[in-house]
């Protein structure tokens, strides 16, 4: 892939310094995946890619691939910074944990577009205070997970195939529900039955449909549980931006 050029919008995820004057940056891209790429003196004041590759940054970003395969930014026009989310630190803290969620879901390659809209929604609900944070967690770790084909089977108990009228277990390694009478006695993640059925309202409706989601605090807490466990058990790994996100809440 040689000598490629392209350009397209993203959202950059982190950044990370190297040489004097340089960032690496990872950028979630609409139609290219997350995309690892350097940006040659980026951190210079009057540099025209210092304010378009900066944390939170969505921009139109033009990219050349080298004889070595490695990826440049050569353009960064802003279009959009999250500024608002350095006003509060739990919610900047809850931003960069779904940056690390899109990173480890969203491969560099093909791509609809639905994550890097998924967090654009996120972040500007985020930013401006007008959603529940808990309620924004759940639909990122959910739809994310949902879209990187780790998706949950809400068609009802695995084994009888039942709806428990009261609630339900979600097995979150495997990705399955069971009834009470069935597993009743698992250790999986138990939802109400109100708190199942907003699960699923989430999954299988549309992006605004799930940021819409109206539940009571203790319907969001289930949910919110559930879709961690979800996650952790599906990718297989902590993260340090969600153990940052846990200690700045518990203050």
């Amino acid at each position: 892939m040689a000598g490629v050029s392209f350009s397209t919008d993203g959202l950059v995820l982190k950044i990370r310094h190297t040489g004097e004057s340089d960032r690496i940056v990872s950028v979630l891209t609409r139609d290219r995946g997350v995309l690892s790429a350097f940006a040659k003196g980026a951190r210079r004041p009057k540099s025209k890619l210092n304010s378009g590759t900066q944390s939170f940054c969505f921009a139109d970003f033009s990219f050349s691939q080298g004889r070595s395969d490695a990826m440049n930014i050569t353009e960064a026009a802003v279009k959009e910074v999250f500024y608002d989310l350095n006003k509060d630190l739990y919610r900047l803290a809850l931003a960069q944990y779904f940056a690390q969620l899109a990173e480890e879901l969203v491969p560099p390659g093909d791509s609809d577009g639905e994550p890097l809209r998924l967090l654009l929604n996120a972040l500007y609900f985020l930013s401006s205070e007008k959603k529940d944070p808990a309620v924004l967690k759940a639909v990122v770790e959910l739809r994310l997970c949902a879209w990187a084909g780790y998706m949950p089977d809400l068609s009802g108990c695995s084994i009888c195939g039942d709806v428990g009228k009261e609630e339900m277990f979600l097995d979150c390694s495997a990705g399955v529900f069971f009834c009470p009478k069935c597993g009743g006695s698992m250790k999986g993640a138990r939802l109400s039955r109100s708190a199942y059925d907003a699960m699923s309202n989430l999954l299988t409706g549309t992006l605004s449909e799930a940021f819409s989601l109206s539940q009571p605090r203790e319907v969001v807490r289930e949910l919110g549980k559930a879709a961690e466990r979800f996650v952790l058990s599906q990718t297989e790994r902590g993260y340090a931006t969600l153990d940052f996100l846990k200690s700045v809440g518990a203050k």
